[in-house]
């Protein structure tokens, strides 16, 4: 008798727990951001999957998806979501700007450039896709290209603190020590937890012979 009670009310509780323990898409959505805010990228992945399983050709969700994808590095993926989100709406310049990114992680420079250049055609004014273009010319060698987007980036957005340590990067490269240690110095003030650029300041300090300051 016990046992019979026991799976009648089983019976009873069941529907009504699968009834509220499913979600509408959009809070999907929601938790994947905040997933993503958290760092917590596996989680993220997976509440996006859910949302994209009532909308798979959904661009924003295939965004936020390639977004999780690219911070857990799983590059393939997130170009596969990112290219997606850009085939369905082809004016969506943040995802431009996110497959540059991760054509960048995968070496893919051509490819990084052509996105954000076409991020960039979609809004002139969009500072982050001109930072990142101008990352990629440096990794290219290409000083001048890349000094000349890292300052329109800083002119657009004057907030973009990163800029100022990739463009002091590429000013030691080109051997202009002293506006190196400017922006090297800027961006340190910013962001002091970043080692790298204390060494590229040691060195631009250095070769202006004030060693104190290397040191």
């Amino acid at each position: 008798m016990k046992f019979l009670l026991i799976l009648f009310i089983s019976i009873l509780i069941f529907p009504a727990f699968k009834l509220y323990s499913q979600q509408e898409p959009s809070q999907y959505l929601q938790e994947g951001v905040a997933a993503v805010e958290d760092k917590a990228y596996s989680d993220a992945v997976n509440y996006f999957t859910q949302y994209l399983k009532s909308d798979p050709q959904n661009s924003v969700g295939r965004f936020n998806r390639a977004v999780a994808y690219f911070f857990l590095q799983d590059f393939h993926n997130a170009l596969r979501d990112a290219s997606v989100a850009i085939d369905v709406n082809s004016n969506y310049k943040e995802a431009y700007n996110l497959r540059g990114l991760i054509n960048t992680a995968l070496n893919i420079f051509s490819g990084a450039i052509n996105d954000f250049t076409s991020a960039i055609n979609l809004d002139p004014n969009y500072g982050e896709a001109y930072m990142n273009r101008g990352l990629v010319y440096k990794l290219e060698n290409d000083y001048s290209m890349a000094v000349s987007d890292l300052n329109y980036a800083l002119s657009v957005n004057p907030a973009l603190v990163e800029a100022y340590y990739y463009r002091g990067d590429v000013l030691v490269s080109m051997g202009n020590y002293n506006n190196a240690i400017k922006d090297l110095s800027t961006f340190i003030t910013n962001s002091p937890n970043k080692a790298a650029a204390y060494s590229a300041r040691g060195l631009a300090y250095y070769q202006t012979g004030k060693y104190a300051e290397a040191v």
